[in-house]
């Protein structure tokens, strides 16, 4: 059923208001006192609403006023509709996570979701048994376009700002380092620019293709490095590295977590690439919603121990690594 805009513009909703009142009251000054407003203003309202549907609706009685057999037909659908508008547009949404079933969808790189999905589930398989998650797998640029259509409640990653239709709460800044493996490198670690430009490298990229910061920052000095691989999976490299000894920049925390595991060497930058922010990113209409204002304070709750960890490896990005012996 199309909605005619053009005729409901001529229905005022206090008619509706006045309507449920003298339903209620069954008398003209009661309903006129509980809706607060004149005995003529009332009667005002409902002469309108005589007017607009053809109907007598309540005609005076010993006891006051009673419906028709129209307003009694009418009843329950005029009270449903000012109940709607109650609950959804007046009242404040309410969400009960013990009890209400919700899927949220959360949208980040597999790197963020290794960090995040293992504290939150925990945290969250306790107070909300019938929340569920889906995760969008995304590179990293900022999805505004999936936010904006919806598809994902939350983004967590690089998330621009300067947008009215988007909110933001940065977590933590991220500097690249390098990954090599120290037969290459090296006991040192270190990887000064010759080495860097020289010796081919497994590279984190878009699904457009492009990998921006770092490569924007040597086309900059007029320099490029040699892509032997490109990869949109960050887990990727660290193998990469190990068994075909190219390098690769990656985010520090990344680089301190994983060098151990796979025997490899983390040096600093050899030019100034410059930190970027990882973020909360998500639309302002639901900036209020009490199902996302939960889930933000979850994820922000679940990070908090790995953000402190992350600081601390960013903190000595500037200080190369080598495997133990």
């Amino acid at each position: 059923m199309s909605i005619d805009h053009a005729h409901i513009l001529k229905f005022d909703l206090n008619l509706l208001v006045a309507f449920d009142a003298l339903m209620s009251e069954r008398n003209v000054t009661r309903a006129a006192q509980r809706i607060g407003t004149s005995q003529s203003a009332l009667s005002h309202n409902l002469g309108r609403l005589r007017a607009l549907l053809s109907d007598e609706l309540f005609v005076r009685s010993a006891r006051g006023i009673e419906p028709t057999p129209r307003a009694q037909e009418l009843a329950e659908t005029v009270s449903s509709i000012l109940c709607t508008i109650q609950s959804r547009l007046i009242e404040p949404e309410q969400f009960d996570p013990a009890t209400d079933e919700r899927t949220f969808t959360l949208g980040m790189t597999d790197y963020l979701e290794s960090l995040l999905m293992p504290p939150l589930l925990a945290s969250v398989r306790e107070q909300a048994p019938h929340v569920n998650f889906v995760i969008r797998s995304l590179d990293q640029d900022y999805p505004a376009d999936l936010l904006d259509s919806g598809e994902i409640d939350l983004a967590i990653g690089k998330v621009e700002t300067g947008n009215e239709l988007h909110k933001r709460r940065k977590l933590w800044s991220e500097r690249y380092v390098i990954l090599s493996n120290p037969e290459t490198t090296g006991r040192s670690g270190m990887i000064d620019l010759e080495t860097f430009l020289a010796t081919p490298q497994a590279v984190i990229v878009s699904k457009d293709g492009r990998c921006r910061l770092v490569d924007e920052v040597l086309a900059e000095r007029g320099l490029k490095r040699r892509a032997a691989v490109t990869t949109p999976h960050l887990f990727t490299l660290p193998i990469l590295v190990r068994d075909t000894h190219v390098l690769a920049a990656v985010p520090a925390s990344f680089a301190r977590a994983w060098a151990p595991v796979f025997g490899l060497a983390i040096s600093p930058g050899p030019v100034d690439i410059p930190p970027y922010d990882i973020s909360l990113g998500w639309h302002t209409s639901s900036d209020r919603n009490a199902g996302h204002v939960w889930l933000r304070q979850q994820v922000l709750a679940a990070l908090e121990p790995v953000r402190a960890k992350v600081l601390q490896a960013n903190a000595g990005s500037d200080i190369a690594l080598v495997a133990a012996e």
